[in-house]
């Protein structure tokens, strides 16, 4: 069974979105990969999905906000809400160089080599 064309297609398992325009010219898919999938909440996934869809915002902008949540998701250990992705994205619209500013910090000692 293939792809409805022209609908918009959201399968829990497989996570990828497809959507062509009316004239099927266009047509744009996305997968989200592990990491975006332990980030993000599938009801976020949802909306980063209708927005690419939608094609109301360049798909750049949609692609950073889910970057900069996949971003908090990490640093914070648990999914991103629909609700904070949406402030992200709205972050990223006013500001495209938007970032959360992100710094790892190694826990452990430097490596020294042994003097015998």
């Amino acid at each position: 069974m293939g792809i409805p064309q022209g609908e918009d297609v959201l399968d829990k398992n497989y996570l990828s979105y497809s959507a062509s325009a009316p004239e099927r010219e266009v047509s744009a898919r996305r997968i989200f990969n592990r990491t975006e999938r332990r980030y993000l909440s599938l009801e976020t996934r949802s909306m980063a999905y209708a927005l690419l869809g939608s094609r109301s915002v360049p798909p750049g902008v949609t692609e950073s906000a889910v970057q900069q949540a996949v971003t908090l998701g990490s640093i914070s250990g648990a999914e991103v809400d629909a609700q904070t992705f949406e402030f992200l994205f709205y972050a990223v619209t006013l500001n495209p160089s938007f970032k959360i500013p992100f710094w790892f910090v190694s826990t452990a000692a430097p490596y020294r080599p042994w003097v015998c």
